[in-house]
């Protein structure tokens, strides 16, 4: 009985001892890396618009412009898609009362893909029926996907080259890595300055591209990071 007794005082004296040397040596920190990646993906934003006092007249204008907008975006190497439509009277006010003065009808287009060079021939090829609201340039998911693969793993090794410098500063044999979390997802254009989002509206964009649709505004590089943090012993 007195070997059971003295077993059980051992225990409730050096449990709790070894508990607190579990927290020993302890350091938390974060490293981060970042992948380049090249824009690869082009996307156009477009309205097609009729407007006047007739109302068949501007439905006639409207179904024409819109059925060649469809007709020369089949000859793309690259995804349209129509956003809207919609058709309504427009109206003033005059002495209080709301009179009808016309109708208008609009459309909203999106184009993207990979083939830059067919985007901006058939955004100078459709100018006559169609505005250009905007362009964009950015990464594709598949690619997107691929950069952040990368930026995980160079960061998950930046995290470990530093936990191996750490034990040598502090005289350590080696480390365990305790805890590890993979942090924020970040992106920006390299080179500096903001995310460069939609381009130029509509008027300067247009005047932007010629007849043989060469277009003055190029893709650029984003940068994609990630952040890891955790807790190392030593």
């Amino acid at each position: 009985m007195l070997r059971l007794v003295l077993a059980a005082s051992l225990s409730a004296v050096f449990f709790p001892a070894a508990a607190e040397a579990l927290n020993y040596n302890i350091v938390e920190f974060s490293e981060s890396a970042g992948v380049e990646a090249v824009q690869d993906m082009m996307s156009a934003r477009f309205q097609v618009r009729a407007e006047g006092r007739d109302k068949n007249a501007v439905n006639a204008e409207f179904v024409k412009k819109f059925n060649n907008f469809i007709r020369k975006s089949k000859n793309g190497n690259f995804k349209t898609e129509l956003v809207s439509r919609s058709a309504m009277p427009r109206y003033q006010y005059t002495n209080g009362r709301r009179i009808q003065t016309g109708w208008e009808e609009r459309a909203e287009f999106k184009a993207e893909g990979r083939n830059f060079d067919a985007l901006n021939r058939f955004i100078a090829d459709i100018q006559a029926d169609a505005a250009l609201e905007y362009t964009d340039f950015y990464v594709s998911s598949e690619r997107r996907n691929e950069v952040i693969d990368q930026a995980s793993k160079d960061a998950v090794l930046r995290f470990k080259a530093r936990a191996e410098k750490l034990a040598g500063v502090l005289g350590a044999s080696g480390y365990k890595i305790v805890k590890l979390n993979l942090g924020h997802i970040g992106s920006h254009i390299a080179g500096g300055g903001a995310v460069r989002a939609k381009m130029l509206r509509a008027m300067p964009m247009a005047a932007s591209y010629g007849t043989e649709g060469t277009d003055s505004v190029a893709p650029g590089v984003e940068e994609i990071s990630i952040s890891v943090n955790g807790t190392v012993q030593f």
